[in-house]
């Protein structure tokens, strides 16, 4: 089964020359750099109920993911395999990519939200592509992917099920109580992602996995340092915690055409990206708690940017308009 998946990665990596470009974009559609800057397209700019769904599965579903990978501990295939190109790096554990995760928990609630045919099919491809692409850049065995999937396909259905009542029952709550409970939440993934490191007992890092990804890739890898799970958690908190700030004051949404609204999403994206790196610069290179601390609270920052002070800022300019009369599905206070 590994000579296969090795098989598999180098006939893929054999048409560089033809997929290399294509790859690197599927690629990207799987990051979260890039659903860093979707999510607010459409919490800003078209349906805030859905942004804010996508925004709390996502934070929800990458924590997951991350401690899954710790748990598992798997490598990828560039740290061990010497047929393997590095077309790609990443410092975390293997097994399941992230990547094909997180495309069925973006993809797949959007175009079951738009409803429509083409829609299902673009989204189907891209799922089936972005995974393919991990696997042509060699930080994925064709395993993981599939298991990114299954865990996607897991993690939404779940989502999917307890959604409405875990709602209705936050949204009972008085608006600290909703960020308090956003704030546990958030401190369960973390939780979660230390338990999977002690359960590792005495088990090291293969110096080989840490010496061929170098050779391969230029960069060191980190596996044990849960650096993704802080910044999930942080996101989740954030944006979670800003969203029933939001709602709490009336929902907001876009008000002006398409021009006014991409000034709006620029100005926004801009903010976000000022406060993701100037809190970047106190983070030190050491990997200790006071470094998780410090991710947490950029990433914090940046999702209670994203889904509060951003369409708050925007309402101050009138570029948004607050709806008292629906609360599109948001949690809402209750004193």
């Amino acid at each position: 089964m590994p000579g296969l998946q090795i098989a598999i990665i180098q006939a893929l990596q054999s048409q560089q020359s033809l997929l290399g470009v294509p790859m690197a974009v599927f690629s990207f559609l799987g990051a979260p750099e890039f659903y860093l800057v979707a999510v607010p397209v459409l919490y800003w700019c078209w349906d805030p109920r859905l942004g804010f769904r996508l925004g709390i599965l996502l934070g929800i579903s990458t924590g997951l993911n991350d401690v899954l990978k710790i748990a598992v501990h798997s490598p990828r295939p560039y740290w061990v395999s010497p047929e393997v190109k590095a077309l790609n790096s990443h410092p975390s554990f293997g097994l399941p990519s992230a990547h094909a995760q997180a495309a069925v928990t973006f993809w797949g609630p959007l175009a079951a939200t738009v409803r429509r045919r083409g829609v299902w099919v673009l989204a189907a491809i891209l799922i089936v592509l972005i995974g393919v692409s991990r696997i042509y850049e060699g930080v994925h065995y064709p395993i993981d992917t599939i298991s990114g999937w299954l865990v996607g396909a897991a993690v939404l259905l779940a989502f999917l099920r307890w959604e409405g009542p875990v709602g209705s029952w936050l949204s009972s709550f008085p608006l600290r109580r909703q960020i308090l409970a956003a704030f546990l939440a958030s401190l369960t993934i973390v939780a979660l992602s230390l338990i999977a490191i002690a359960s590792l007992g005495d088990w090291q890092l293969p110096a080989e996995w840490m010496s061929r990804a170098l050779e391969k890739s230029g960069e060191l890898i980190h596996p044990l340092f849960p650096r993704d799970t802080a910044i999930a958690a942080g996101l989740l908190f954030g944006f979670a915690a800003g969203g029933a700030a939001q709602s709490h004051k009336g929902v907001l949404c876009a008000a002006g055409r398409g021009a006014e609204r991409l000034v709006m999403y620029v100005l926004g994206i801009a903010v976000a990206g000022i406060i993701w790196l100037v809190l970047g610069l106190a983070i030190p290179p050491e990997m200790n708690l006071h470094a998780l601390v410090l991710h947490y609270i950029r990433a914090a920052a940046a999702g209670a940017w994203i889904s509060f002070g951003a369409p708050e800022f925007f309402a101050y300019l009138n570029l948004m308009e607050r709806d008292r009369t629906e609360q599109e599905g948001h949690p809402a206070e209750h004193e």
